[in-house]
């Protein structure tokens, strides 16, 4: 591939990257502003990140296969268009149920960004520069993080939170032409056939069971979790009987794709916790106003956005197996630091957390992802795409749900007992030393897995 088209395939995906990590970063210091806007709690505006998540994860593997059947790059562009128009929408919206349904309509656009964006990538580039072309769009992940929360306060403060939707519209418009236009013709996977609709179906339903069974606020909780079991093992079960199943079971036999993702799900589940809390202390009990918010949250981002570009580059030439165990070594610590957050005198914890969590990233998400791309076909990169970016956004949308379920079930408990401000803490602190246990977890796996995932990082299992 000619040196001006791959670098002009990174620049279109990552404009892409950068308009939905804006979205999400915006949203992180708005979800405060919106629930009182519409006058709803934690639990419920949760709804609008985590309906938006659901939907980006059923779809996700579908889009991924979609696109290597009929060319990724035709469901990237059409995907920029459609998440567009969700901006739009939820820039209107009168309602807290309206704007749950407008965001439901921009997942999709994203999910076939998503599914589709890193794999062009991949594929776009030699195996050389493969860590330096994802720590690349790593580094604008967290560019757009970065800039969110400094627009998105300076938005919040002077225009209101509709606006924060609005500035979509103008760069994800250019983005469709550029991405129409431009992206280079992907190559195909040969195995054509029915699309598995019902596996998808099962796969969506299990995962809005499992959800609401996370939220900490129904008698039906218990139903919702034993349905939610038996909708995912059905899905598991009938996957197994597929001539051309939803889910690649051969790829499984890969330990590099297996235990990357497995990564991937516990770094994220217990990451999303520091981004989704952490916004409501520092209004709750900190006071802090929106645009000083957005400042400390860019902190995360930046040094994702240092980081990442050097670690990808590195895993090019040492492997990626040492390099996520220190990334996720520093995120348990950015866990524990948060675990000790007090009332008063917290804004240098704070900042020395949310430092840790973004070089932690840094150190992990590109070399992780640079090591599961060099073990895969070219003709599944589509697929491989879809399915990281499930297992990401999953987590996420997991990690939501029971960080904002586990504080509401704490401070409602430790209210029994102490003031509100003490109790805030106390729950904040376990909330935290749980999230650190998930992480340390992943560091504990990453250290048992590095060699592997180290000794023969260009081997890609067969495609069949």
């Amino acid at each position: 591939m000619k040196l001006e088209l791959k670098w002009q395939v990174l620049s279109i995906i990552c404009a892409g990257i950068f308009i939905s990590t804006l979205d999400g970063s915006i949203l992180n210091i708005a979800n405060p502003i919106i629930a009182e806007s519409f006058s709803v709690t934690m639990n419920q505006v949760q709804w609008v990140t985590t309906a938006y998540m659901l939907v980006i994860t059923a779809t996700l593997l579908f889009f991924g296969k979609f696109g290597d059947q009929v060319g990724g790059q035709k469901v990237y562009a059409y995907g920029f268009l459609i998440f567009t128009g969700g901006s739009f929408l939820c820039s209107i919206s009168p309602a807290l149920y309206y704007l749950i349904t407008s965001r439901i309509f921009q997942a999709f656009g994203a999910s076939m960004m998503m599914a589709t964006g890193a794999g062009i990538i991949s594929n776009s580039f030699p195996v050389a520069e493969k860590g330096k072309a994802l720590g690349l769009t790593s580094s604008m992940v967290g560019i757009g993080n970065m800039a969110g929360p400094v627009i998105g306060g300076v938005i919040l403060a002077s225009l209101g939170w509709s606006f924060i939707f609005l500035v979509n519209v103008p760069i994800g418009l250019l983005g469709f032409y550029l991405a129409l236009k431009y992206l280079p013709a992907q190559p195909l996977n040969p195995s054509r056939g029915r699309y598995d609709i019902t596996g998808m179906i099962l796969f969506a339903l299990g995962s809005v069971m499992l959800l609401l069974a996370l939220s900490y606020n129904s008698a039906a909780t218990p139903y919702a979790a034993i349905t939610a079991v038996i909708l995912l093992l059905s899905f598991f079960f009938y996957e197994k009987k597929q001539v051309q199943p939803l889910l690649d079971f051969t790829l499984f036999k890969n330990k590099t794709f297996l235990f990357g993702n497995i990564m991937i799900f516990l770094a994220y589940i217990s990451q999303i916790w520091i981004m989704f809390l952490i916004p409501f202390y520092m209004e709750d009990l900190l006071q802090l106003p929106p645009q000083i918010m957005g400042l400390y949250m860019t902190i995360p981002p930046v040094c994702l956005a240092i980081t990442a570009p050097l670690t990808g580059s590195l895993s090019d030439r040492i492997g990626s197996g040492h390099l996520t165990s220190v990334g996720l070594f520093l995120m348990t610590l950015s866990h524990i630091i948060f675990s000790t957050l007090s009332s008063g005198s917290s804004i240098p914890r704070i900042i020395a957390g949310l430092m840790l969590i973004g070089i932690g990233m840094g150190f992990f998400a590109s070399p992780n992802s640079s090591s599961i791309f060099r073990s895969v076909p070219g003709d599944k990169a589509g697929y491989t795409g879809g399915f990281t970016a499930t297992t990401r956004n999953f987590s996420i949308s997991m990690g939501i749900a029971a960080s904002a379920s586990i504080f509401t079930l704490l401070i409602n408990s430790q209210q029994q007992l102490f003031n509100p401000d003490i109790a805030y803490m106390s729950a904040v602190g376990i909330v935290f030393k749980i999230s650190a246990f998930i992480t340390l977890c992943g560091f504990l796996l990453s250290i048992l897995t590095a060699k592997s995932r180290t000794a023969d990082p260009n081997q890609k299992i067969s495609s069949d």
